[in-house]
């Protein structure tokens, strides 16, 4: 049975202080890494791209669907892409260098091979936002040109750390993330890769109750929730899984400069950032908490 992994990226944009998002009728996509997955690549680094050009080299903007491995193709999830329009392909690419260059290029040239960049994603005829394939080594994401730049970057680094994760999953603490976490609590989805249960994962089915609740994408399930972060949650999304939870807090942890806030304010979302950064040092020791305070400065004017 296939084990596919839900990422729900943010459809309806909420321009606010709170969520830097994608635009309407965009969720985002099953995170993915299956039996039947893209067969393993070998396991040896890439040339590590040092330059802007190298890191663009990264991004391609597919035309079809080749990409994808077949049996995602079939039912149930019968997977199907539309290509990005050619008037978004500049912004993309934009944003994508940004994003890129938080990460030091040997990690990139150790576990990433590729980003997919397309205008469309579809997984179990439901409109999703990004996906990762862990063998392969790829983060498949959609872009639009109603995108806000801050939201679609957080969804790479939400994709990208669980590829990481699942690569890496040996060096996360998860016993030490736990313990940010009331001792009733317990995610919908336990261990700490979230796989799927039957055709679809948990994420998969929280996003669907929401979006039949409400009528609309199931936005409101990734609103910073000031409530939940006494908890330990940065939005209610975070509550699926531990890994739902670590993609998220790893999406503001690169890019929203409130997280120090909420970090001070909060102590078991302080705690959890601290696990997230001592996995990230793991994997490079200059993702230190300096470091991410550094790339999350404000711009000066």
């Amino acid at each position: 049975m296939r084990k596919l992994s839900l990422l729900l990226l943010l459809a309806s944009l909420l321009h606010s202080c709170e969520r830097f998002a994608p635009a309407p009728d965009e969720t985002k996509a099953p995170r993915s890494e299956a039996n039947n997955s893209p067969a393993p690549t070998v396991e040896s680094p890439n040339e590590a791209p040092d330059t802007v050009e190298d890191r663009t080299a990264l991004v391609s903007f597919p035309e079809d669907d080749s990409f994808l491995p077949k049996d995602w193709k079939t039912e149930p999830i019968s997977a199907q892409i539309a290509p990005i329009a050619s008037a978004d392909i500049p912004k993309a690419k934009e944003i994508m260098e940004t994003a890129l260059a938080k990460y030091p290029s040997p990690l990139l040239g150790r576990f990433l091979n590729k980003v997919r960049i397309v205008g469309s994603l579809r997984f179990y005829d439901v409109g999703y936002g990004g996906t990762y394939m862990a063998n392969a080594r790829e983060v498949v994401l959609v872009y639009r040109s109603s995108f806000d730049d801050r939201g679609f970057e957080q969804r790479f680094h939400h994709e990208f750390s669980s590829l990481l994760l699942k690569k890496n999953e040996s060096r996360f603490e998860d016993s030490r993330w736990h313990e940010a976490n009331v001792s009733s609590f317990v995610y919908r989805a336990a261990g700490v890769i979230e796989e799927q249960s039957g055709e679809k994962s948990e994420a998969t089915q929280v996003l669907e109750d929401e979006q039949k609740k409400t009528g609309g994408s199931g936005s409101n399930l990734l609103k910073l929730d000031p409530e939940l972060m006494t908890q330990g949650f940065l939005t209610a999304y975070n509550q699926v899984s531990l890994e739902q939870d670590l993609n998220e807090t790893a999406a503001h942890l690169f890019t929203n400069p409130d997280i120090w806030e909420y970090c001070r304010d909060h102590k078991r979302i302080d705690h959890k950032v601290d696990v997230l950064i001592d996995f990230y040092r793991t994997l490079d020791p200059a993702l230190d908490r300096i470091y991410f305070r550094q790339i999350t400065l404000p711009a000066q004017p």
